[in-house]
């Protein structure tokens, strides 16, 4: 499929700390897209590993470094200041693990014209089994659901234009906003939601804006879900590790994110603690089911330890 070139660039902020591996990655895909017209900023904050030096065998990307106490909200929000000051008016969210194919960048731009005031995202796929994750999500946070996968939720049908609306948007994964929506919404809640939970906030007001979220069903983004395999898993922690999850601020678990979510957007704001409370207890059931089910699937294994 062939489309036109657009003249103005789509500026790509990618926060990273560390993993060059999925960085270089993302980037030799990125620079093997058809859609050529591409600005990248690669905004390190704190690595540690070879980073800083192999990035420089990237001369395209634009090596920004950045505070090592930024974490994924503030590292992000650098980028799209950047990207604003430089006349962006397309910025694309992306992780450093997360891999495009060609023509993805190329079928998400098709979606955009001129001064629209919507968010576009691809369907996303598990690296490298291909199987979708999410094509559209949706919250109840009446019954403690910040985030809530149906299970026909990833069924397409037809939608005009190859653009499903959408409820919510999962992350920072090749999602494209216009810089006309940034202006309206302001940034990213650093303050408050330093990591976890920034992006859902952000979405979550653009839908009191009516701003419309879509996932363009023609386009994949490939993610590696190697460093989230633990949230899907919660039954191979122990308990110390368990309880940690609730204060880790690397955690979706974390009781601060919860709280904050939850004294936003919960539909009778007096009673939020409701919520967190619901939210809570189902993922402590989830953990001591999952525990057993671990702990009894390796006891009986010759040379077996459960810690």
């Amino acid at each position: 499929m062939q489309h036109k070139q657009k003249k103005v660039p789509l500026f790509i902020v990618i926060p990273v700390f560390n993993g060059w591996g999925k960085t270089k990655q993302c980037l030799d895909c990125l620079l093997d897209s058809s859609f050529k017209n591409i600005k990248i900023l690669l905004i390190d904050h704190g690595s540690s590993d070879n980073t800083k030096k192999e990035i420089v065998h990237y001369p395209e990307v634009q090596h920004i470094t950045a505070s090592a106490d930024l974490w994924w909200t503030g590292a992000t929000n650098v980028g799209i200041r950047e990207a604003i000051k430089s006349g962006a008016k397309y910025i694309m969210l992306l992780n450093n693990d997360c891999f495009f194919e060609r023509d993805t960048i190329e079928k998400l731009m098709c979606h955009f014209n001129n001064e629209e005031t919507y968010i576009v995202a691809p369907v996303q796929q598990n690296y490298p089994a291909g199987n979708t994750i999410s094509s559209n999500v949706t919250t109840c946070f009446a019954l403690g659901y910040p985030t809530l996968v149906l299970p026909w939720s990833n069924k397409f049908g037809n939608h005009p234009g190859n653009l499903k609306p959408a409820s919510m948007i999962v992350g920072g994964r090749g999602v494209i906003i216009p810089a006309v929506v940034l202006g309206e919404l302001g940034l990213f809640d650093e303050k408050e939601l330093p990591h976890y939970g920034a992006d859902h906030d952000f979405y979550l007001r653009c839908r009191q804006k009516n701003i419309s979220l879509y996932i363009a069903t023609d386009a994949t983004v490939q993610v590696d879900q190697t460093k989230t395999t633990l949230s899907r898993n919660p039954g191979v922690l122990n308990f110390r590790q368990f309880l940690n999850t609730f204060s880790d601020r690397r955690s979706h678990r974390n009781f601060d994110v919860l709280l904050v979510l939850f004294k936003r957007y919960y539909p009778v704001k007096g009673l939020y603690f409701v919520g967190i409370l619901l939210n809570i207890t189902r993922y402590v059931l989830l953990y001591l089911v999952r525990r057993v089910i671990f702990i009894s699937g390796n006891i009986f294994r010759p040379g077996s330890s459960v810690g």
